[in-house]
Parts: structure tokens; sequence; C-alpha cells
């Protein structure tokens, strides 16, 4: 068993966990918010929030870009994990940080808000897409040779 291929396992779990509970609860309670709670609380919840969501993030990257480099350049299995990863990036960087900063600067647009709902479910479906391969490759690979 490649103890790397189990670490990335257990990091695409933990954002497949944690994107389905942004999701299903923190994202839609914003709308419960009024302007000015939403306004404090927001600013509060994405400090928090990104010291855990980054650590995970760049680990997945960095895992999914290193084991592609030693398994060399038919590895398929990282070629399409990294593929959703880096889709998920530019996501997050070019839709959801602005999404974010616009709610920082106006709490109360409401459409905002249920943007940040409706696109979240491309980063719950390529999280769980990027689980289901290293899955997929690890029932097949490693897996076996325990």
């Amino acid at each position: 068993m490649n103890f790397l291929d189990l670490l990335q396992l257990l990091v695409d779990f933990g954002l497949v966990v944690l994107i389905w509970i942004v999701q299903l609860i923190i994202y839609p309670s914003f709308l419960y918010y009024d302007s000015n709670s939403l306004g404090k609380w927001h600013k509060i919840y994405t400090g928090r929030i990104t010291v855990i969501v980054a650590p995970l993030m760049i680990a997945q990257i960095a895992l999914a870009a290193y084991l592609l480099v030693i398994k060399g350049e038919f590895a398929i299995f990282e070629i399409i994990a990294l593929v959703f990863i880096s889709v998920n990036w530019l996501i997050t960087m070019f839709v959801f940080i602005p999404l974010h900063e616009q709610i920082d600067t106006d709490s109360d647009d409401r459409k905002v808000q249920l943007r940040l709902v409706y696109f979240n479910w491309w980063r719950v479906l390529l999280f769980c897409l990027v689980f289901m391969v290293h899955m997929i490759h690890f029932m097949t690979t490693d897996f076996q040779s325990i």
C-alpha cells in the first residue's frame, strides 16, 4: 500500500465532507441573517474556514501533482484527478472569492448569497469526482497489495 495514495484519499474525503457541510448547512444559513449580522459574521467565517480549507486544498493539489510526477506520464487516474482539482481551484479563485468579497461589501444582496449555493454544486461535484477517481484507483491498485 502506498502511503501517499492513502493520504490523498483521506485528504479528498475530508474535502468531500467539508464541501457537503458548506453546501447543505453553511451557505444556506447566510439567508437567515439580517444584513448587519451577516456582514459581521461573514468576515469571521471566511477567516476561520480558510484555516481549515486552505491546507486541505493545498495538500490535495500538491499530492496529486507529486503523484503524477512520480508515477509517470501514463498515470491516467492522477491526470483526471488533477484536471478536476485544477478546475476546482479556478472556480474557487474566479467565482467564489469574488462572491465572498461581494458579501463583505454588500451583505444585503440576497442574489449573491443564492449564487453561492447554486454555483457551489459545481464544487460539490468536483470534490466528489476527485474522491471517486482516487477511490477507484486505490481499490484497483493499492488495496490489492494489502
